[in-house]
Order: C-alpha cells, then structure tokens, then sequence
C-alpha cells in the first residue's frame, strides 16, 4: 500500500472499447444493484425478505472521433451492433491493476450538445444497460 503516494487518478484509468483502447474517452460511469424486499406475514417484523432482478447500468462521454470509431467497430450503427464489452482497468506503478469488465453492453441513448465557448464541442454521451454481471475486480456480482 502506497502512503502519501500516487493513488488511482484519471490518468490511472484504461478504457478498452471494441475498436482498442479509448483515448478520446473523458467519462465513465456504471452501477449494479439487486434491491431485496422485506417479506411478512402475520405481525409487524418482516419474516425474511425477497429478491428482486440485478440490473446495471452506466454512461460514457467520448470525443466525437472516438464515438465514430466505436460506431464503426459495431458495424455502422450503436443500436444494432450485438452486445459488447468494455473493460475498465485502475492502476499505477505504486498500486495492483484492478479491472472490471462490463461483459455485454448495449449502448441505449446518445446525446450530444455543443455551445461556442465549448473546447470539447459535439461530445457525445452514451447511456448503457449492461445485460450481465459486472465482474468488479475479476469477481462478478452475482
């Protein structure tokens, strides 16, 4: 463990897209959940509890020349190209690797907006579902 040393910063992070390693990438995010739901029955403490879905999702900005190299590496369109996988790896010199794997994305919104003082203009975010476990550090969620 590093002490007062170079901990994961944006730097740190490698974003591996279909099309190769994403340097036009200036943003990603992605969740998991899978929510419980207290169970009763007769009186007022719950006897136990039910599972509902996993669900994950997420969200990635890229430059406007890395989104088209994405949309070519899916055959021309981000709706229709097969599910895909992103993986996402922190290290350093200092610190272990730790890679997550987003194993079968599905890009489900773009959006893209530019002003005239922007230096990025015409970023376009995309909105994820994530149609499987996240394996967070190697480990899938579920």
């Amino acid at each position: 463990m590093t002490v007062n040393g170079n901990l994961y910063d944006w730097e740190s992070v490698e974003v591996q897209l279909p099309g190769g390693v994403a340097v036009g990438i200036t943003n990603i995010s992605y969740s998991d959940e899978r929510p419980i739901e207290a169970r009763y029955g007769k009186g007022n403490v719950p006897r136990g509890y039910g599972r509902k879905n996993y669900k994950a999702t997420g969200s990635m900005e890229l430059d406007r020349d890395e989104a088209e190299a994405l949309r070519e590496a899916l055959g021309g369109s981000v709706y229709n190209s097969k599910p895909f996988q992103i993986v996402v790896s922190y290290g350093n010199d200092d610190m272990p690797t730790v890679t997550d794997t987003l194993p079968a994305v599905k890009i489900t919104k773009n959006d893209t907006s530019a002003g005239q003082d922007d230096d990025n203009a015409g970023a376009l975010k995309h909105d994820l579902t994530i149609l499987a476990p996240i394996k967070w550090g190697g480990t899938p969620a579920l």
